[in-house]
């Protein structure tokens, strides 16, 4: 390794060797470090092996940048680490990790909880940010996890149950269990306070299922919007045109009857669409029971995935990319949640969010014949629900009766857009 003296001027000019991060020995000081990056940024460090010569493990203690730690206050914070590992046996990096864990705050959690959980692998991700800023955030944020405690959930519970609703202090209380399992299962707690606490009400499963008349006239205004023009597109307001992604994905929900997450982050590389017989193949990593999911796509759908793939951008891999980073990301699953509400408002119809678009599609199979099984196939289920026989040792794929339960739902939701409203 190279080394540096103890020399403020010197230490000042160091480079990185070769363009690559260099870490230099400063000469006369034990332990001392500098690293030197190819950005120019230099960082005092201390080396040393917490069980002495003979313990093959060495760690970093990190002093602070080199521009505002001077080399005098470098070489007193080395001197204070190497005493404390040879003359007290004490481990300078493992109590800063202890004592950082103490000061951890709830906040802190649900923010390393969400980047590194819950932003790369849950669907709802953007809801549950949403729930934490306006229901939990003001309550937790600032309080440490060594502080929190079960009575003071269970009150936080009871109280948001009576200044919102039951059903909201339940999700509140869900997403609080989830960051705190999470917390537990990474080893930065011992115990899960919010454990098994009872739920503030009973939770109801969703009931709504759109009827023939709003299934027209939600169909009926997007078809409206292909020709709408100008003003109409320039702000988020009463009448404005949904984008030409956000309506396809509207459509699709209702033709197929997937989750909202599977539709709007569709790729092109999903689609077969030549060929009489087209498919959309979803990945196990993006589905709710991680397996791959084949869809035949009837007539009306294919030509929805066609155009869409059509206005995206031939360097997205993509099929709904987002208008700032179309090489990146998607639209995000709660856009749509909003332009729906925004959409049934101004039709004063009632609410209806896309996973009623799933119901609706499930209830009108179940109301044209199609058997229980090919509608679970359909809205691929859990395999678990379909029975230990079905789903480990039947492995035909059903494209057949799928295809069949989908074109009648088709031919029966062309029937509905064409009569009047």
């Amino acid at each position: 390794m190279p080394s540096l003296k103890a020399n403020h001027r010197q230490i000042m000019a160091a480079q990185p060797i070769d363009g690559k991060r260099t870490r230099y020995r400063i000469e006369g000081v034990p332990g001392l470090w500098l690293s030197v990056c190819p950005s120019g940024k230099r960082t005092w460090y201390v080396r040393y092996q917490p069980g002495g010569r003979d313990d093959r493990v060495f760690r970093q203690y990190t002093i602070g940048d080199a521009k505002t730690v001077g080399l005098a206050t470098a070489t007193k914070a080395a001197h204070d680490v190497v005493n404390k590992v040879k003359v007290h046996d004490r481990d300078p990096v493992s109590e800063r990790v202890e004592k950082k864990r103490e000061n951890q705050t709830f906040g802190d959690l649900f923010e390393d909880w969400y980047e590194r959980h819950a932003k790369p692998k849950l669907a709802r991700h953007e809801t549950d940010r949403i729930y934490y800023n306006r229901h939990l955030k003001a309550e937790f944020d600032r309080k440490r996890l060594a502080d929190l405690k079960r009575t003071e959930i269970a009150r936080f519970r009871d109280k948001l149950a009576g200044k919102a609703t039951p059903l909201v202090s339940n999700e509140a209380l869900m997403l609080l269990n989830r960051v705190l399992n999470w917390a537990l299962d990474e080893g930065m707690l011992e115990a899960n306070p919010a454990a098994r606490l009872r739920r503030a009400g009973k939770s109801k499963p969703r009931e709504r299922v759109l009827p023939p008349g709003d299934i027209t006239k939600l169909w009926n205004t997007l078809a409206a919007m292909e020709s709408m023009t100008g003003d109409h597109m320039a702000r988020a307001e009463k009448g404005r045109m949904l984008s030409l992604a956000t309506r396809s994905i509207i459509r699709l929900l209702l033709l197929t009857g997937q989750r909202r997450s599977e539709v709007v982050e569709s790729r092109k590389s999903e689609l077969q669409l030549d060929g009489s017989e087209p498919v959309w193949m979803i990945p196990g990593e993006r589905t709710k029971n991680g397996l791959l999911h084949r869809l035949p796509l009837c007539p009306m759908a294919a030509d929805e995935f066609r155009k869409a793939v059509d206005a995206s951008p031939a360097k997205s891999p993509f099929v709904f990319p987002s208008a700032e980073n179309p090489l990146r990301t998607t639209v995000t699953p709660m856009a749509i949640t909003r332009a729906m509400a925004r959409v049934v408002a101004e039709l004063k119809i009632a609410r209806v969010s896309p996973h009623d678009l799933r119901r609706t599609v499930g209830t009108e199979m179940a109301r044209l014949g199609v058997p229980l099984h090919v509608r679970s196939l359909v809205l691929n289920h859990s395999p678990q629900s379909r029975g230990v026989t079905e789903a480990v040792y039947n492995r035909y794929a059903y494209d057949k009766e799928k295809r069949e339960a989908l074109t009648m739902w088709e031919v029966e939701l062309a029937a509905l857009v064409r009569s009047p409203q």
